[in-house]
Formats: structure tokens, C-alpha cells, sequence
């Protein structure tokens, strides 16, 4: 089986590859599954200005099924069955492997979808094997959005992913170094997982080598302006946005903050590239080494016509782990 643009996405989630997690082709509440369920899975690209991005889906897509035709399992349950017994929400928690080189180190991808959805489809499964390429061993975090409060439990599950990888790099064949790449909502997490108040360290966790933010929220401020406060209302939940500074990346930036790359479109319509500059700033205060590069043009999550050039992001992503992961 190979899959193709003009699959819808029901027709992928029910493939007998995605037995178990076809939802999780895109976490989403069912009404929008609903909608997408007979479009196809390129419907929301367009392929006349955008046909690179069409290849990276359907390249993340046919990588499952080639994992699962060759019987390896790729999706992991990572709460236990205690854990959810004691929170059910954690049952919606997976991670999805797409082995590399035995041994080298390992990247978390979390995709994007405002804290309402998890984008795999067109994130967090297209970047797996552009890094597989490199040699790196990844996992695609699906994390719990819709839950009433959702903070922290994003970033309980990022911990617990994180730690799963750790306790079972044998059996993963995977080194214990590792950076985390995340696009929108899913860079947010990323970045939240560097920062002095909600990151690894207050966790007790091993700290990654490396952040990627791919067009990240980072000053939260921004969202109160915004038509539809439902991403910012699920960030700060009960507390209300009394809380907001507490997820303000850049106000925890410290000296212990990994490296991070960050990159943007210059026409985001979505996350403002201010928030870049605001957290170029909060790392040069800090001390904190980086790269960032800002495109002229392909909007939020490249949904808008650009340059050939801008397709290949990655490439310098690549460049700036190799420093950190080797």
C-alpha cells in the first residue's frame, strides 16, 4: 500500500498500518474530524504553489506503513496503565518512533494545532524522516490538548516521553542525547521545556542538547488581542490570564537554556515574528547560544506560497544539531 494525495483521511486513519492511533493522524475534537474525514489529505496544502510540502506529507505517511509493513511497531503508549487509571486523560498520550542509525542520538517532534489539535500529518510525521536522514532516531509526541486544565499536562507528558526514550534506549537502540523540534503550539512546549519555572530542571530530567522552534509563540501577550482567545484561555486555564507571564518564554530564559534554533515567515498571519525577535533577545541576554533565520515569505506553518528555497528549512535545523547531537 502506498499512500497518496488524493486519500482522504479517513481512508489513511483506517488502514490497517494505523490499527490503534488513526486519530492521531490529527488529535482533533470529533467535529472537526467529522469535516476532514472524506477530504484528502492534501486538501489543506496547496499543491499548485506548495507541492513540496504535498511530498513531505505523503513521505511521513508511506514511512509508517513501510515501519509497519516491515512488522516494527512505531505507535508507544507512555503513561501506564496506573497512570491513566489515575488521570484518563493520559490515555491520549503516544509516541511514535521512526528509527534512524542504531545508537545515534534521538529528536522529539511535537507538531502544532493551538492547544485545540496535534498536526501530525502535516508536522511532527513529514519531519521524521528528513531527520532519519541525518541519521537521528525520532519520536513524534502526540500530547493532551482539550483537557480542562490542560497545564501542565503537556508538559507532563513531554517529561514522561523524554523519559521513556531514557529508560528504553536499549531496547530503541537509541543514544541518550537529544534535542526536541516543535512547530507552533508544539514549539511553545518545546520552548517551555528549556525555560527556569516549567522545564526539564523542574522536572528532574536530563536536559536536551538542543530546542528547534519552528514559528513558536513566545510572548503570550500578543494572543490577548487576538479574535479567539481559546489557545491562550488553554495555556493559562483556571488561573485565567492572571497567569500568562508564567508561560512567556521569554521571561524564564536562563543560563541553563539549551541552544535553540529558531525560524519564521516574514508574512505570519498567525504568530506575529515579533515573537522571534523577543526571544533572540531573551537568549542574548542569557547568554545563550543560537541561530535563527527569518524567510520573506510562506506565512504560518508555510501555508502560503514561497520560495522553493524555503521548503528546505530543515537543512539548516540539520546543520545547527549536528553542533549538539554530532
Amino acid at each position: 500500500m502506498t499512500i497518496t494525495a488524493d486519500m482522504t483521511f479517513g481512508e489513511i486513519a483506517l488502514l490497517p498500518e494505523f490499527a490503534g492511533f488513526g486519530e492521531h493522524l490529527m488529535l482533533c475534537r470529533p467535529s472537526t474530524w467529522e469535516r476532514m474525514w472524506n477530504k484528502p489529505i492534501a486538501a489543506h496544502l496547496n499543491s499548485d504553489t506548495n507541492p513540496y510540502e504535498v511530498t513531505r506529507v505523503l513521505r511521513g505517511l508511506n514511512r509508517i506503513v513501510e515501519l509497519a509493513d516491515d512488522g516494527r511497531q512505531v505507535a508507544y503508549d507512555i503513561w501506564d496503565e496506573a497512570d491513566c487509571i489515575r488521570d484518563p486523560t493520559r490515555r491520549n498520550a503516544k509516541l511514535f518512533f521512526f528509527p534512524g542509525r542504531p545508537g545515534a542520538p534521538f529528536v522529539i517532534a511535537i507538531s502544532g494545532g493551538g492547544y485545540q489539535s496535534v498536526c501530525h500529518q502535516m508536522e511532527g510525521f513529514p519531519v521524521a524522516p528528513e531527520l532519519n536522514d541525518a541519521g537521528y532516531n525520532v519520536f513524534v509526541l502526540s500530547y493532551r490538548v482539550r483537557v480542562e486544565p490542560l497545564m501542565p499536562r503537556p508538559i507532563d507528558d513531554l517529561n514522561r516521553a523524554v523519559r521513556f526514550v531514557l529508560e528504553n534506549s536499549t531496547r530503541f537502540n537509541v543514544d541518550k542525547k537529544y534535542a526536541v523540534i516543535g512547530f507552533s503550539a508544539g514549539a511553545h512546549l518545546t520552548a517551555e521545556w528549556g525555560t527556569d519555572n516549567k522545564g526539564f530542571a523542574s522536572y528532574g530530567c536530563e536536559p536536551p542538547k538542543a530546542l528547534v522552534l519552528c514559528y513558536a509563540p513566545i510572548d503570550l501577550h500578543e494572543s490577548e488581542c487576538a479574535s479567539d482567545h481559546r489557545f491562550l484561555d488553554s495555556v493559562c486555564g483556571g488561573a485565567g490570564h492572571d497567569a500568562i507571564d508564567d508561560f512567556c518564554i521569554d521571561q524564564h530564559v536562563w543560563e541553563r537554556y539549551p541552544p535553540t534554533y529558531l525560524w519564521q515567515c516574514a508574512d505570519d498571519d498567525v504568530v506575529s515574528p515579533g515573537n522571534l525577535g523577543k526571544m533572540v533577545d531573551a537568549l542574548d541576554a542569557a547568554g545563550v547560544h543560537h541561530e535563527e533565520i527569518v524567510y520573506p515569505e510562506g506565512g504560518h506553518a508555510l501555508m502560503k506560497p514561497h520560495a522553493p528555497e524555503t521548503d528546505h528549512w530543515c537543512s539548516g535545523v540539520i546543520e545547527f544539531l549536528k553542533g549538539y547531537l554530532g
